[in-house]
């Protein structure tokens, strides 16, 4: 198994709750799929291969906290874990408990539950989305504002956000 800069149980605990009846290799999939889209790119290959090889060193950009500017202003940092959990809660929501099947792309059924409808589910979705890149902005003005501390760190501090944008239309 790889490791992440967060684990499975830690998507919930630093987003928002979910069931824990979500199988690991599912939250794992839209973890890697995250970290690898949404973080490498936010951060360089540079930085972002550093920061997995020495978390220790990027405590305050991991785990956020409050930090100081030059000119004695005080910034809270949510941190670059928080960001990686709500995307991958974000693709949870988007993919749903869906599995692609010989009999095609479903999704289970069953009488315990009721689905949403598919506008509740994408307001879900970009919600948690826009959550996690308010978060990942933190981490790129920090990582601006204290790029003497940050060599590797070659970013403009732009966040692309890479992902289909769904539009509901009527109702």
């Amino acid at each position: 198994m790889q490791q992440y800069l967060i684990t499975t149980s830690e998507v919930a605990l630093l987003s928002r709750t979910m069931s824990m009846h979500i199988d690991d290799e599912k939250i794992e999939t839209y973890l890697r799929e995250s970290e690898s889209i949404d973080i490498k790119s936010a951060l360089g290959d540079a930085l972002y291969l550093d920061v997995r090889e020495n978390p220790e060193k990027y405590e305050v950009l991991l785990d956020g906290g409050v930090y100081e500017l030059e000119s004695g202003k005080k910034k809270l940092l949510t941190g670059l874990k928080t960001a990686l959990a709500y995307y991958t809660y974000a693709r949870i929501v988007k993919n749903g408990d869906t599995n692609v099947t010989r009999q095609g792309f479903i999704q289970p059924e069953n009488e315990y539950g009721s689905r949403p409808y598919f506008k509740e589910k994408v307001m879900a979705y970009d919600d948690a989305f826009s959550i996690a890149d308010r978060y990942l902005k933190e981490c790129v003005l920090f990582l601006n504002e204290k790029s003497d501390e940050f060599p590797l760190y070659k970013g403009k501090g732009k966040i692309k956000a890479n992902r289909t944008v769904y539009r509901v239309i009527g109702e």
